[in-house]
């Protein structure tokens, strides 16, 4: 079974998207708790307000956060957004051992949905519907990532309203949902997510800040509040 995917056959996950393709960020997530660690190249990430750039751009920087995330937990990555990889990178993406890719579904080139070596991960918007999740499931999707907030909600409070949604989701996927924190989720919150039958939080900007300064303070709370779900 593929890392991540047996992370999440195993418990509910912490994944943290570092604000920027660091190793001293990715090594904080590690040692504060991180399930996995996810990296971004070819996207200006609305969240952070930071910008990622090509491949040939990042990825000396990449190869030191795999240094450092590999040979503890999955490391995946973003490729990009409307921008992808060309050809020659995305061979060299594919023999730097990512354990699983994470993009929108509009943004998905059809030939990644063959990559058997690493785990496929699906972001849907709030104009998702149960169809056309199932179908991105059939296709191959084997993750889904609720990016389902609208921009104009970001870092707002969790909200009753936000939990149905993602158990309509969790309920019409039938493979592991991952929250990203577009709401600002506090780590006693986690325990709702999880009644609701979500598998995993990405944590990101909105919750960890831009730096190190609080990352590892956070990481850890959240790895707590987690932990304290199978006591």
């Amino acid at each position: 079974m593929k890392r991540l995917l047996k992370s999440f056959a195993d418990k509910f996950v912490l994944l943290v998207s570092i604000t920027q393709n660091d190793p001293e960020l990715a090594k904080i997530a590690v040692e504060n708790g991180a399930d996995a660690v996810k990296v971004h190249l070819n996207c200006a990430h609305f969240a952070s307000g930071t910008n990622f750039g090509s491949w040939q751009e990042e990825k000396e920087k990449i190869a030191k956060v795999a240094e450092v995330v590999r040979p503890h937990i999955p490391l995946g990555i973003v490729t990009g957004a409307e921008m992808v990889p060309i050809r020659e990178d995305l061979l060299e993406i594919r023999q730097a051992g990512f354990d699983f890719w994470d993009l929108f579904a509009d943004h998905i080139p059809p030939e990644y949905l063959k990559w058997d070596d690493m785990a496929h991960m699906s972001a849907v918007g709030s104009d998702w519907t149960p169809e056309f999740v199932k179908d991105l499931v059939s296709l191959g999707v084997e993750v889904i990532e609720a990016s389902i907030i609208p921009r104009t909600m970001y870092r707002t409070r969790l909200t009753a309203a936000d939990l149905c949604l993602y158990k309509h989701l969790v309920r019409s996927a039938g493979v592991p949902v991952i929250v990203p924190t577009q709401k600002k989720i506090r780590p006693d919150e986690v325990r709702y997510l999880y009644e609701v039958g979500v598998g995993g939080l990405a944590i990101g900007a909105v919750v960890t800040g831009l730096g190190s300064e609080c990352l590892g303070e956070r990481v850890a709370a959240f790895r707590k509040a987690i932990d304290e779900l199978h006591v």
